[in-house]
């Protein structure tokens, strides 16, 4: 992605919870349209398989949804295939899964692996 001067300045002066924000958002966002590519579906056949509008889709996209656990959940679902992925004491996760573009997941807290 390139970025400019302006956009690299206002962003130093974001705070670190907003940042986090930001990237988990724009994660979101970029693992829907990897999976969505991936499969061979429009945002058209997506809205129509979630019962949603076209246009909430593409809000979707951008990165500046707050999506809600139930709403990530749906999404898993409908594609078949987790949106997110949260690290438990009791799930874990191998460092391959989160090195691999095709699996992305995010992790809310990273744990040791064997």
């Amino acid at each position: 992605m390139k970025t400019n001067q302006l956009f690299r300045d206002c962003l130093a002066e974001v705070d670190e919870a907003t940042k986090a924000e930001f990237e988990l958002a724009f994660a979101i966002a970029e693992r829907l349209s990897f999976l969505l590519d991936k499969k061979g579906m429009s945002q058209r056949q997506f809205a129509e398989k979630m019962g949603k509008r076209e246009s909430e889709i593409s809000k979707w996209l951008t990165g500046r949804h707050n999506f809600t656990t139930n709403t990530l959940a749906r999404i898993s679902l409908t594609l078949g295939e987790p949106i997110v992925a949260v690290v438990s004491p009791t799930t874990g996760y191998k460092q391959s899964d989160l090195d691999n573009p095709g699996s992305t997941m995010l992790a809310s807290e990273p744990q040791e692996t064997s």
